[in-house]
């Protein structure tokens, strides 16, 4: 009983956090098309996509403890372990209107849309609950128990089993490197993750291929400051990749705590980075001056 407890307020929470990051998405207006979404937002829906099949398969068998099993594991795997831990930063440190967090909103968006509906005939009065608070959308139903399940095209357009590949591979790569941090701090090089310079090397063919692809999504699958991919082949048959981490160079952006080397390049914001010296300027925050140096001070 206090297991299943356990993951009930786990699943509460994490729907508690979908609906508190889409207060201010308006699907109608807001909402990204697949194709122009951040490569890390269509693989969560394609695992979305991967979880109705799962779910509706077992309600139309009655092994309704299969639909908890795969929705615990989607829960716990997907959505709390890798993608609502690395999302954050897109969430709270880009510009609210950006493309990013859009995507990010979007991707959000249909998640609650795909639970609410699915855990309806296993947890009625939660689903009830939490379609009251979801965006609205013109045309719905007045109760979840009056909506279908959803539709695979609703979640993602089409066969996408070639994210998945991409991206189960793709964190194979991220368990390599977070070993790899670990390690280094242990050793006291770095701290926390954002501290970070993360470096991939002698690789094979197809695996440089796949880190170039999406390496403007590294840093944010890693939640380091960078990612730097190298062009070099293996040294031996049993290497699989080699994975060093270094503590990022640069200066550490007092918003987003990224360590990046365009701390300061605005002159309205001294204190942060470019990309969150837009984001200030997206929310109209106003200027302000950089506090002085402990040098300046004595």
């Amino acid at each position: 009983m206090q297991r299943v407890s356990d993951n009930y307020r786990k699943l509460r929470n994490t729907l508690r956090f979908l609906l508190g990051n889409i207060h201010d998405f308006n699907p109608a207006t807001d909402a990204i098309p697949f194709a122009a979404m951040e490569p890390l937002d269509q693989y969560i829906l394609a695992r979305t996509a991967e979880l109705d099949v799962k779910i509706r398969r077992a309600y139309d068998g009655f092994e309704f403890h299969r639909a908890y099993h795969a929705l615990n594991e989607y829960v716990n795997t997907d959505l709390s372990a890798l993608y609502l831990d690395v999302l954050k930063d897109r969430l709270y440190t880009f510009a609210p209107n950006s493309k990013e967090r859009r995507s990010a909103q979007t991707a959000l968006w249909r998640i609650a849309e795909a639970l609410t509906r699915l855990i309806a005939p296993i947890l009625s009065f939660t689903a009830e609950e939490v379609w009251a608070l979801l965006p609205v959308v013109e045309g719905r139903e007045s109760s979840v128990h009056l909506a279908l399940f959803p539709a695979i095209a609703d979640i993602v357009p089409g066969n996408v089993k070639h994210i998945e590949d991409d991206w189960e591979r793709l964190i194979q790569f991220r368990n390599f490197a977070l070993i790899t941090i670990e390690h280094r701090r242990s050793e006291k090089i770095i701290g926390k993750g954002l501290e970070s310079s993360v470096e991939f090397d002698q690789m094979s063919q197809e695996d440089l291929d796949l880190l170039k692809r999406y390496q403007t999504s590294l840093p944010e699958l890693l939640n380091v400051s960078s990612v730097t991919v190298l062009n070099n082949p293996p040294k031996d048959s049993t290497t699989v990749v080699k994975t060093s981490a270094e503590h990022a160079q640069g200066t550490k952006c007092e918003r987003c705590w990224r360590y990046v080397p365009d701390v300061a390049s605005n002159d309205a914001y001294p204190t942060v980075c470019q990309r969150c010296a837009e984001a200030l300027a997206a929310i109209q925050f106003p200027p302000y001056s950089a506090p002085p140096s402990h040098a300046e001070q004595t």
